[in-house]
């Protein structure tokens, strides 16, 4: 639109509009160099509203983690800079191998090097500055992935959106995700990673060893550090795997030091000046500079030269005093009052220094080679070099101890007042203020755990005094909130503590009713989700609803987050007692609540249900238009974020289009959902993906993968390995080419380890667990059937009709249709298998009638094979026009062919010259025996012939083979 309007009209005559005018057109030019930058448009909109800085603090990962970009930055090369080609060949040349470790003391040049020679690098290359924050291993890979993405914005999403889960699996699974993400990326890059020393967590050490060994050949790590990282070194030095750079390749050769000296600081010294330099710093880059600097303003510089001496800290300590010294109070002041920040800025250093213009001041220090490091090429962010950094924190410790904690303060307010909570924290507890830190884990705890960031806010509370929570019911809460997140049994003892604490700060703040209530709502709503989880000796359902039910009525209106909770535990009791209609009110506030709480988790869980719900009761049309509507919804809200849960609807949407025999965009569907949730632990989800996934693999005749999705579900939970069992037998029976093999197995499950429908428990809910028994059960009908209609003698299939029926009458009850058109359709082939087709009709009819308008195909044509003689013969009795029509779009479909193309069973030839001479030595009451001789023919053949008439005949005994013959006048 801008430029639209730019191009077309003229520059405007009054000064108001050649003010907005020339507005647009900067406007124009910050948009471009925010999209050269790979800048979200997010922070092109900061831009429009004044606050650019911000920018920098914004991940691309979306507002769910809090990154400073500064971090990600890759230092650029100074225009001074001391050219050194021997070294730049050597990171180059190594590339070929995994690791390049550079490690020397401080003030070696060893990130000047590197911003020297990726410019000129054959690949692309990532960075990653270090701190002592990132010993936490979750920032740390968060921030690791987030440097990945400069490169792409997808990579590496699903690692990271794992890393952020609550509940996040083990960190080689993630980095196996990652692993995979960066094989398929392809693209050769460098990933650096400066400052490795800050790091001293063992997890880190060896979750970082693990990606080493099983980084793809595409992708090369460079390491900075101070001291050798406890990596495994040896093995890749064993394997020439790593290529080195130590302090005696960074040392300034003698002409290095007389180009930095003469050219850099624009000294004039001969080459013994050089040389006695060069000797005494021992090519200590840092040592030079700030030799340099001194030398700027020494009148005698023979003299300086020659008293010049003594071990590198006694220089620093000598040379800092000199530099600081020669500078003008105002500058002094200004570097001991910014030392404590790792990243410093115009707004962040004024707040510090409390005055304006530190933007200018830092622009000076850079300019003056006063060892301040731009982070960015607009000059918004700098650093100082870390060593004279180190330095300025003991000069100000020394000289001003009691200005340190307030710096802090400072810091913590400015990173508060602007967002930045993480910070903000850290800097409060730096200053040892822990009750300011205490306020802001209080404030905003809640918030990111309802972002789903449990391990950051736990972080918090492992650093906070035990002493601080006696003070704040709502931090304990928090706490306990967190804790129980975490789901894990050892952990509800922790909740349970925090939960009494809570109540003791209540007492110890003589609090008022309205906080007494608050407090209460939110202990009940913290119970009645550990009540309904089944690791942690799960309560009836009943309970559950009851206690979040009075925490709802506890909690106010406004806190609409820890509602949608209440509401998901109330909706998933009520689905639990098979009660919809309760179960589908509770679900829609789930997700009212949490949308306008900001609880995305658990309003997503919202639509899933009621999906899930609707597809139960058949509503198949009605159930993809909420998964269409919610893939956008929470698509926008999240700002096209990486979020686990959303896979959820991805895979209902696949399971739909299946049922709809649009394979390929199930397959594509099922597969992105999949790759979403797979290290969520969310059971009904991967029950419903991968069993669908192996359903489409079985269609498609990929048996391998079939095998792979079943093996991926009997691993979900303890509760899937029955219903993985009867599934992979159900699909293997359909295998063409193993199907001796796998009607043998099936028949040794089924006689051996199948579920005894007589002694079976009756379905009483829709809840995970019901549904995932409903479903096991159902898939061994299945299996039974397959088995009884190659050897009808040898299964009875009574139990199992008397099962069916009582759940067809649960099923009923509460307008189940979806699970009832599944138990017509298995009950219809077993009347078929049984030979009695008149109970069979009314079956596959009722199922018929209930899903020509629902959207139901596939589960017809899965049972083609079998179900083709039924539909067949059921044509010619079908009154509703549209109900033939679509019986008989189901019959074009399937595979295969019936016997004369005809639909008329009673006029058709079904059986072979030799099947009728054989029927007709049946109907005589001849034996197996007797036949064979007649006929000339082997005990096995004349079975052979007996079991394809019984078939064809749909019966399994002699006598109503006898009489079904008659009727249909073969005999």
């Amino acid at each position: 639109v801008c430029v639209s309007a730019t191009l077309k009209n003229p520059v405007p005559s009054n000064s108001q509009n050649i003010t907005l005018y020339w507005a647009i057109i900067i406007l124009i030019t910050q948009y471009h160099l925010a999209l050269s930058r790979g800048f979200p448009i997010l922070n092109f909109a900061l831009l429009l509203v004044g606050l650019p800085f911000r920018s920098e603090f914004l991940s691309k990962t979306g507002p769910m983690v809090e990154l400073l970009r500064t971090k990600l930055y890759i230092p650029h090369p100074r225009k001074d800079l001391v050219f050194r080609p021997r070294l730049v060949d050597r990171l180059t040349q190594g590339l070929d191998k995994k690791l390049t470790l550079i490690a020397a003391p401080a003030g070696f040049g060893k990130t000047t090097l590197l911003s020297e020679w990726i410019p000129k690098s054959p690949r692309r290359v990532t960075w990653l500055f270090l701190d002592e924050g990132d010993n936490d291993p979750t920032q740390f890979w968060e921030y690791f992935i987030a440097s990945l993405q400069e490169l792409h914005p997808d990579l590496g999403a699903n690692a990271l959106a794992l890393i952020q889960s609550p509940q996040a699996p083990p960190i080689k699974s993630i980095l196996a995700e990652l692993i995979n993400d960066l094989i398929v990326f392809s693209d050769r890059f460098a990933s650096v990673l400066d400052d490795y020393h800050f790091i001293d967590s063992q997890p880190i050490h060896e979750a970082l060893s693990f990606l080493i060994d099983h980084l793809p050949a595409n992708v090369h790590l460079v390491i900075t550090t101070r001291e050798d990282p406890a990596l495994s070194l040896a093995r890749l030095r064993a394997r020439d795997q790593l290529n080195e750079i130590r302090t005696r390749d960074l040392q300034f050769t003698q002409e290095e030091t007389g180009i930095f000296l003469r050219d850099v600081m624009g000294l004039a010294l001969s080459e013994q000046d050089v040389a006695v330099l060069e000797d005494r710093t021992e090519g200590w880059a840092v040592g030079l500079q700030l030799a340099g600097l001194s030398m700027q303003r020494q009148a005698n510089l023979k003299t300086f030269i020659a008293d010049f001496s003594g071990s590198h800290r006694h220089i620093l300590d000598y040379l800092t005093d000199e530099v600081l010294q020669q500078q003008p109070e105002s500058i002094r002041s200004f570097l001991l009052h910014t030392a404590i920040l790792d990243r410093l800025s115009g707004p962040l250093c004024d707040a510090l220094t409390q005055r304006v213009g530190s933007d200018k001041t830092l622009a000076h220090l850079e300019a003056a080679n006063l060892f301040c490091i731009p982070l960015d090429e607009e000059r918004r962010w700098y650093r100082y070099h870390h060593l004279f950094s180190d330095l300025l924190r003991n000069q100000l410790t020394r000289s001003q101890p009691e200005l340190v904690p307030e710096l802090h303060r400072r810091a913590s307010r400015w990173y508060e007042e602007n967002g930045y909570i993480q910070a903000a924290i850290e800097h409060a507890l730096q200053a040892s203020d822990l009750t300011q830190a205490a306020h802001l884990v209080e404030q905003h705890a809640m918030p990111k755990l309802y972002k789903g960031e449990v391990a950051k806010v736990l972080g918090w509370f492992d650093r906070l005094p035990e002493s601080l929570m006696q003070s704040s019911p709502m931090l304990c809460i928090s706490k306990a909130w967190s804790l129980a997140l975490m789901h894990r049994q050892r952990r509800t003892e922790e909740v349970e503590q925090a939960l009494q604490a809570a109540d003791a700060a209540l007492d110890l703040a003589n609090a008022d009713l309205a906080l007494r209530n608050l407090i209460a709502g939110y202990t009940m709503s913290i119970q009645a989700f550990l009540m309904k989880s089944p690791a942690l000796n799960g309560e009836k359902p009943e309970k559950w609803i009851e206690i979040a039910q009075k925490a709802q009525q506890l909690l106010p209106e406004d806190e609409k987050a820890i509602r949608s909770v209440n509401a998901l535990n109330i909706g998933d009791g009520y689905a639990t007692l098979a009660d919809l209609p309760a179960a589908e009110r509770a679900f829609k506030q789930t997700l009212e609540d949490g949308v306008a709480g900001g609880d995305f988790y658990a309003a997503i869980y919202g639509p899933i249900n009621l999906i899930l719900i609707t597809m139960i009761k058949g509503q198949l049309k009605n159930a993809l238009q909420l998964c269409e509507t919610n893939i956008d919804r929470f698509n926008h809200l999240l700002a096209g974020q990486s979020f686990p849960p959303i896979g959820a609807l991805y895979i209902l949407r696949g399971c739909l289009l299946l049922e709809e025999n649009r394979l390929a965009e199930a397959e594509q569907a099922l597969t992105q959902g999949l790759s979403l949730v797979r290290w969520t632990g969310e059971f009904r989800t991967h029950m419903k993906g991968y069993s669908a996934l192996a359903r489409l693999r079985s269609i498609q005749g990929d048996w391998t993968g079939m095998s792979e999705c079943i093996k991926f579900l009997e691993e979900t939970r303890p509760e899937g390995a029955l219903y993985a069992q009867a599934l992979r037998h159900r699909l293997s029976v359909h295998d063409p080419v193993a199907n001796k093999a796998s009607l043998e197995d099936a028949h040794l499950w089924a006689t051996q380890e199948a579920v005894r429908f007589s002694n079976l428990p009756d379905i009483t809910g829709v809840d995970p667990v019901s549904e995932t028994h409903f479903r096991a059960y159902l898939s061994t009908a299945h299996v039974l059937t397959r088995l009884a209609t190659r050897n009808p003698q040898a299964y009875s299939l009574h139990d199992l009709h008397n099962y069916l029926a009582r759940q067809e009458k649960f099923a009923e009850a509460h307008e189940l249709i979806g699970w009832l058109i599944e138990m017509w359709i298995v009950r219809a082939l077993m009347y078929q298998v049984e030979g009695r087709a008149g109970d069979a009709y009314p079956m596959i009819q009722a199922a018929l009638s209930a899903s020509a308008p629902r959207g139901y195909f596939r589960i017809f044509l899965d049972e083609g094979d079998l179900l083709r003689p039924l539909l067949e013969s059921i044509v010619p009795r079908l009154k509703d026009n549209d109900l033939s029509a679509f019986t008989k779009r189901l019959l074009q479909a399937m595979p295969g062919e019936s016997a004369k193309g005809k639909t008329d069973l009673a006029n058709e030839e079904l059986l072979s010259e030799r099947e009728l001479e054989v029927l007709g030595l049946l109907a005589a009451g001849q034996t197996y025996k007797e036949i064979g001789q007649q006929l000339f023919l082997s005990l096995n053949t004349v079975q052979f012939h007996v079991k394809n008439i019984y078939s064809k005949l749909m019966v399994n005994k002699r006598v109503q083979a006898i009489e079904k013959a008659r009727e249909m006048k073969l005999i």
